[in-house]
Parts: C-alpha cells; structure tokens; sequence
C-alpha cells in the first residue's frame, strides 16, 4: 500500500483510470454473449463515469461536495440498475432456461 501514498495528487491518473474503466465495460458489452457478462460490464462503465465525476468535481470544482452527491446518486442508480436487470435475467432463465443473448430471439412484449 505505500506505492498508493507516492502517486501525485493528479487530475490525469484518475481520468486513466476511469477511462480504463469505461473501455473495458464498453469492450465486454460489446462482446459478451450472456446477460450476467452485460450487467457486469454496464456496472463496469458506469463506475467509469462515477470515477469521472468525482474526479473532475474534486479538482476542478471549488466546492467538491456538488461532485460527491452526483457520484451518490449514480451509485444509487447503479444498484438499483443491478436489482432490475438481475429481476429480468432470472425471469429469462426460468421461462428458457438459458442467459445467452443471442439464444433468445423469441422474446415477446
């Protein structure tokens, strides 16, 4: 953990990594084939932005509590976002018995 406390304090480190982040989750969605990989790569983008927010409301911002709020309210959303679309994989798994998405071409409204 001391490598932590030797990295500036810099705006460009956490933009890095917040858009490692949402290129990697955008990469997964693009390509997984199960709903479970997409959920875990649209959390994966959506951590992404929160990292974003926080960053640039931390640093840019002269009062950084406006940044930590947004970043609360997208990790509120975020949960619920999982709980939805966790309710809707298990409903496709019990009516097909599969989670790959390319398998479930007959999905009626």
């Amino acid at each position: 953990m001391e490598f932590l406390r030797t990295l500036p304090n810099n705006l460009l480190i956490y933009i890095i990594i917040a858009h490692t982040l949402f290129g990697i989750g955008l990469y997964d969605m693009m390509f997984r084939k199960t709903l479970i990989g997409m959920l875990i790569s649209l959390e994966l983008m959506l951590q992404g932005v929160g990292i974003n927010i926080m960053s640039f409301g931390t640093f840019l911002n002269p009062e950084p509590l406006t940044a930590r709020v947004i970043t609360l309210f997208l990790v509120g959303i975020c949960a619920a976002e999982a709980a939805l679309f966790l309710g809707i994989a298990v409903a496709v798994f019990r009516n097909y018995q599969t989670v790959a998405f390319d398998k479930l071409t007959e999905l009626r409204g």
